[in-house]
Protein backbone atom coordinates (compact mmCIF):
# COMPACT_ATOMS: atom_id res chain seq x y z
CA UNK A 1 0.00 0.00 0.00
CA UNK A 2 2.82 2.40 0.85
CA UNK A 3 4.52 1.74 -2.49
CA UNK A 4 1.24 2.35 -4.33
CA UNK A 5 0.69 5.58 -2.39
CA UNK A 6 4.19 6.83 -3.25
CA UNK A 7 3.66 6.02 -6.92
CA UNK A 8 0.41 7.97 -6.92
CA UNK A 9 2.10 10.91 -5.19
CA UNK A 10 4.94 10.97 -7.70
CA UNK A 11 2.46 10.79 -10.57
CA UNK A 12 0.49 13.70 -9.12
CA UNK A 13 3.66 15.82 -8.76
CA UNK A 14 4.70 14.99 -12.32
CA UNK A 15 1.26 15.89 -13.64
CA UNK A 16 1.28 19.18 -11.71
CA UNK A 17 4.75 20.04 -13.02
CA UNK A 18 3.77 19.20 -16.59
CA UNK A 19 0.56 21.22 -16.54
CA UNK A 20 2.34 24.07 -14.76
CA UNK A 21 4.97 24.29 -17.50
CA UNK A 22 2.35 23.97 -20.21
CA UNK A 23 0.33 26.80 -18.72
CA UNK A 24 3.38 29.07 -18.77
CA UNK A 25 4.68 28.15 -22.22
CA UNK A 26 1.33 27.84 -23.98
CA UNK A 27 -1.14 30.66 -23.30
CA UNK A 28 -4.84 29.94 -23.16
CA UNK A 29 -6.32 28.99 -26.53
CA UNK A 30 -7.95 31.81 -28.45
CA UNK A 31 -10.06 32.18 -31.56
CA UNK A 32 -7.91 33.90 -34.22
CA UNK A 33 -9.36 37.23 -35.31
CA UNK A 34 -10.10 37.79 -38.98
CA UNK A 35 -10.33 41.42 -40.09
CA UNK A 36 -9.69 43.47 -43.19
CA UNK A 37 -7.17 46.32 -43.06
CA UNK A 38 -8.34 49.58 -44.63
CA UNK A 39 -5.05 51.44 -44.22
CA UNK A 40 -1.41 50.40 -44.57
CA UNK A 41 1.04 50.99 -41.75
CA UNK A 42 2.90 53.54 -43.91
CA UNK A 43 -0.35 55.43 -44.49
CA UNK A 44 -1.04 55.42 -40.75
CA UNK A 45 2.47 56.69 -39.96
CA UNK A 46 2.03 59.49 -42.52
CA UNK A 47 -0.66 61.01 -40.25
CA UNK A 48 2.15 61.99 -37.89
CA UNK A 49 3.93 65.12 -39.14
CA UNK A 50 5.79 66.78 -36.25
CA UNK A 51 3.67 66.91 -33.11
CA UNK A 52 1.95 63.87 -31.64
CA UNK A 53 -1.11 62.87 -33.63
CA UNK A 54 -4.09 61.72 -31.58
CA UNK A 55 -6.27 59.36 -33.60
CA UNK A 56 -9.97 60.28 -33.12
CA UNK A 57 -11.98 57.91 -30.94
CA UNK A 58 -14.57 57.61 -33.71
CA UNK A 59 -11.98 56.48 -36.28
CA UNK A 60 -12.66 53.23 -38.15
CA UNK A 61 -9.00 52.67 -39.14
CA UNK A 62 -7.78 49.07 -39.14
CA UNK A 63 -4.17 48.10 -39.84
CA UNK A 64 -2.71 44.61 -40.08
CA UNK A 65 0.66 42.94 -40.22
CA UNK A 66 2.94 40.27 -38.81
CA UNK A 67 5.06 40.37 -35.67
CA UNK A 68 8.77 40.63 -36.51
CA UNK A 69 10.31 41.13 -33.05
CA UNK A 70 10.45 39.10 -29.86
CA UNK A 71 11.23 39.99 -26.27
CA UNK A 72 12.24 36.40 -25.51
CA UNK A 73 15.95 37.32 -25.57
CA UNK A 74 15.59 40.61 -23.72
CA UNK A 75 16.53 43.03 -26.51
CA UNK A 76 12.98 44.35 -26.93
CA UNK A 77 11.03 45.63 -23.95
CA UNK A 78 7.28 46.12 -23.55
CA UNK A 79 6.69 46.59 -27.26
CA UNK A 80 6.67 44.73 -30.54
CA UNK A 81 7.27 45.68 -34.16
CA UNK A 82 4.49 44.98 -36.60
CA UNK A 83 5.26 44.79 -40.34
CA UNK A 84 2.67 45.32 -43.05
CA UNK A 85 2.85 42.45 -45.53
CA UNK A 86 1.76 44.52 -48.52
CA UNK A 87 4.46 45.92 -50.83
CA UNK A 88 6.28 48.78 -49.05
CA UNK A 89 3.53 48.75 -46.43
CA UNK A 90 6.02 49.67 -43.72
CA UNK A 91 6.42 48.69 -40.09
CA UNK A 92 5.80 50.28 -36.71
CA UNK A 93 6.63 49.84 -33.04
CA UNK A 94 3.54 49.19 -30.92
CA UNK A 95 4.08 50.15 -27.28
CA UNK A 96 1.82 47.51 -25.77
CA UNK A 97 3.25 47.83 -22.26
CA UNK A 98 3.51 44.18 -21.23
CA UNK A 99 6.41 41.79 -20.71
CA UNK A 100 6.68 38.17 -21.83
CA UNK A 101 5.01 39.14 -25.08
CA UNK A 102 6.62 36.26 -26.96
CA UNK A 103 4.19 33.86 -25.27
CA UNK A 104 1.21 35.41 -27.06
CA UNK A 105 2.66 37.61 -29.81
CA UNK A 106 4.99 35.23 -31.57
CA UNK A 107 7.20 36.01 -34.56
CA UNK A 108 5.00 35.51 -37.63
CA UNK A 109 1.79 36.14 -35.68
CA UNK A 110 -0.83 38.06 -37.67
CA UNK A 111 -2.09 41.03 -35.67
CA UNK A 112 -4.87 43.52 -36.36
CA UNK A 113 -5.01 46.92 -34.68
CA UNK A 114 -7.91 49.35 -34.34
CA UNK A 115 -5.98 52.47 -33.22
CA UNK A 116 -8.98 54.72 -32.49
CA UNK A 117 -8.14 56.82 -29.42
CA UNK A 118 -4.44 56.02 -29.55
CA UNK A 119 -1.52 58.32 -30.38
CA UNK A 120 1.14 58.34 -33.08
CA UNK A 121 4.38 59.71 -31.69
CA UNK A 122 7.96 60.10 -32.78
CA UNK A 123 11.26 59.55 -31.00
CA UNK A 124 14.50 60.18 -32.86
CA UNK A 125 12.55 60.22 -36.11
CA UNK A 126 10.91 56.81 -35.58
CA UNK A 127 7.11 56.94 -35.55
CA UNK A 128 5.46 54.64 -33.00
CA UNK A 129 1.96 53.82 -31.81
CA UNK A 130 1.00 54.06 -28.17
CA UNK A 131 -1.05 55.96 -25.64
CA UNK A 132 -0.99 59.71 -25.10
CA UNK A 133 1.98 60.69 -22.90
CA UNK A 134 1.79 63.31 -20.16
CA UNK A 135 5.60 63.44 -20.03
CA UNK A 136 6.70 66.34 -22.28
CA UNK A 137 9.88 64.45 -23.21
CA UNK A 138 7.89 61.79 -25.05
CA UNK A 139 4.94 61.87 -27.43
CA UNK A 140 3.62 58.41 -26.50
CA UNK A 141 3.65 55.97 -23.62
CA UNK A 142 2.66 52.32 -23.12
CA UNK A 143 -0.79 50.77 -23.50
CA UNK A 144 -0.62 49.03 -20.15
CA UNK A 145 -4.36 49.02 -19.40
CA UNK A 146 -5.78 45.56 -20.25
CA UNK A 147 -9.17 46.96 -21.34
CA UNK A 148 -7.47 49.27 -23.87
CA UNK A 149 -5.23 46.47 -25.16
CA UNK A 150 -8.20 44.12 -25.57
CA UNK A 151 -10.20 46.74 -27.46
CA UNK A 152 -7.28 47.68 -29.70
CA UNK A 153 -5.04 44.71 -30.52
CA UNK A 154 -6.37 41.46 -31.95
CA UNK A 155 -4.38 38.30 -32.58
CA UNK A 156 -4.94 36.50 -35.84
CA UNK A 157 -3.43 33.23 -37.00
CA UNK A 158 0.16 32.27 -36.29
CA UNK A 159 1.66 32.31 -39.77
CA UNK A 160 5.07 32.08 -41.43
CA UNK A 161 7.68 34.66 -40.39
CA UNK A 162 8.39 37.70 -42.57
CA UNK A 163 11.32 37.23 -44.97
CA UNK A 164 13.89 40.02 -44.44
CA UNK A 165 14.78 42.36 -47.29
CA UNK A 166 18.49 42.43 -48.17
CA UNK A 167 20.30 45.73 -47.64
CA UNK A 168 23.68 46.14 -49.37
CA UNK A 169 23.98 49.92 -49.84
CA UNK A 170 22.21 53.09 -48.71
CA UNK A 171 20.15 52.98 -51.91
CA UNK A 172 18.26 50.01 -50.45
CA UNK A 173 17.16 52.02 -47.41
CA UNK A 174 13.90 53.77 -48.18
CA UNK A 175 11.54 55.40 -45.70
CA UNK A 176 9.29 52.34 -45.91
CA UNK A 177 12.13 50.12 -44.66
CA UNK A 178 12.23 51.67 -41.17
CA UNK A 179 10.47 49.48 -38.63
CA UNK A 180 10.76 46.41 -40.87
CA UNK A 181 12.88 43.28 -40.88
CA UNK A 182 16.03 43.58 -43.00
CA UNK A 183 19.29 41.72 -43.52
CA UNK A 184 22.53 43.64 -43.85
CA UNK A 185 24.18 41.62 -46.59
CA UNK A 186 27.97 41.33 -46.46
CA UNK A 187 28.39 44.18 -43.96
CA UNK A 188 31.90 44.80 -42.60
CA UNK A 189 32.46 44.69 -38.83
CA UNK A 190 34.25 47.73 -37.35
CA UNK A 191 34.15 47.18 -33.57
CA UNK A 192 32.15 49.18 -31.07
CA UNK A 193 31.52 50.61 -27.61
CA UNK A 194 29.09 50.48 -24.70
CA UNK A 195 27.32 53.16 -22.72
CA UNK A 196 26.50 52.90 -19.03
CA UNK A 197 26.25 55.26 -16.06
CA UNK A 198 26.44 58.30 -18.36
CA UNK A 199 29.77 57.28 -19.87
CA UNK A 200 30.77 55.81 -23.24
CA UNK A 201 33.48 53.14 -23.18
CA UNK A 202 35.49 52.07 -26.25
CA UNK A 203 36.76 49.88 -27.70
CA UNK A 204 34.32 47.14 -26.72
CA UNK A 205 33.87 43.82 -28.49
CA UNK A 206 30.77 42.45 -26.79
CA UNK A 207 27.23 43.17 -27.94
CA UNK A 208 26.67 45.29 -24.84
CA UNK A 209 27.53 45.30 -21.14
CA UNK A 210 25.13 44.40 -18.41
CA UNK A 211 24.71 47.44 -16.15
CA UNK A 212 26.75 47.48 -12.96
CA UNK A 213 24.07 49.63 -11.38
CA UNK A 214 20.65 47.99 -11.56
CA UNK A 215 19.10 51.46 -11.70
CA UNK A 216 21.01 52.34 -14.87
CA UNK A 217 18.25 51.74 -17.40
CA UNK A 218 20.26 53.51 -20.10
CA UNK A 219 22.89 50.78 -20.47
CA UNK A 220 23.39 49.64 -24.07
CA UNK A 221 26.03 48.61 -26.57
CA UNK A 222 26.79 49.82 -30.09
CA UNK A 223 28.61 47.64 -32.60
CA UNK A 224 29.39 49.31 -35.92
CA UNK A 225 29.04 47.77 -39.38
CA UNK A 226 29.68 49.31 -42.80
CA UNK A 227 27.68 48.49 -45.90
CA UNK A 228 29.39 48.02 -49.29
CA UNK A 229 29.22 51.78 -49.98
CA UNK A 230 30.63 52.61 -46.50
CA UNK A 231 27.23 53.51 -45.07
CA UNK A 232 27.52 53.22 -41.29
CA UNK A 233 24.92 51.22 -39.35
CA UNK A 234 24.95 50.72 -35.59
CA UNK A 235 23.75 47.43 -34.11
CA UNK A 236 22.29 48.66 -30.84
CA UNK A 237 21.85 46.15 -28.01
CA UNK A 238 20.22 46.61 -24.62
CA UNK A 239 22.36 45.97 -21.57
CA UNK A 240 19.49 43.77 -20.39
CA UNK A 241 19.58 41.50 -23.45
CA UNK A 242 20.42 37.91 -22.55
CA UNK A 243 23.34 38.06 -25.00
CA UNK A 244 24.60 41.48 -23.84
CA UNK A 245 27.78 40.02 -22.32
CA UNK A 246 28.51 37.77 -25.30
CA UNK A 247 31.59 38.56 -27.37
CA UNK A 248 30.88 39.55 -30.96
CA UNK A 249 32.26 36.53 -32.89
CA UNK A 250 33.77 38.52 -35.75
CA UNK A 251 37.18 40.01 -36.46
CA UNK A 252 37.55 43.64 -37.48
CA UNK A 253 37.06 43.80 -41.23
CA UNK A 254 35.14 40.52 -41.42
CA UNK A 255 32.06 40.29 -43.67
CA UNK A 256 28.78 39.50 -41.94
CA UNK A 257 25.11 38.88 -42.78
CA UNK A 258 23.08 40.30 -39.94
CA UNK A 259 19.28 40.35 -39.58
CA UNK A 260 17.20 42.66 -37.41
CA UNK A 261 14.67 45.49 -37.27
CA UNK A 262 15.87 48.62 -39.07
CA UNK A 263 15.46 51.81 -37.04
CA UNK A 264 17.10 55.22 -36.77
CA UNK A 265 17.91 57.78 -34.14
CA UNK A 266 18.08 61.17 -35.81
CA UNK A 267 20.81 60.77 -38.46
CA UNK A 268 22.11 57.45 -37.14
CA UNK A 269 20.97 54.23 -38.82
CA UNK A 270 20.39 51.42 -36.32
CA UNK A 271 19.61 47.71 -36.33
CA UNK A 272 18.05 45.85 -33.40
CA UNK A 273 18.63 42.10 -33.16
CA UNK A 274 16.11 39.59 -31.88
CA UNK A 275 19.03 37.37 -30.91
CA UNK A 276 22.77 37.23 -31.59
CA UNK A 277 22.14 34.05 -33.59
CA UNK A 278 20.88 36.37 -36.34
CA UNK A 279 24.42 37.58 -37.05
CA UNK A 280 26.47 35.17 -39.14
CA UNK A 281 29.87 35.41 -40.78
CA UNK A 282 29.93 35.24 -44.57
CA UNK A 283 31.67 32.05 -45.68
Amino acid sequence: MKIKTNILAIAAIALFSFTGCKKYDDPAPYTPAVMEANMSIMELKALHVTAAYHIPTFSDIVIAGKIISTDQHGNFYRSFFLQDTTADGGGIEVKIGRTGLYNEYKVGQVVYIKPAGLTLGSYGGMVDLGYRSIDPRYQTTWLDVPAIINATIFRGVHSTPVVPVDITTAADITNARFGTLVRLKGATYQGGSYYANNTTHAPWYKWAKKPDDLNDDTAYGEQVFFLADNTRIIVRTSGYAKFAGTTVPFAIGQKVDITGVLTKYNVNLQLILNTDADAKAVE
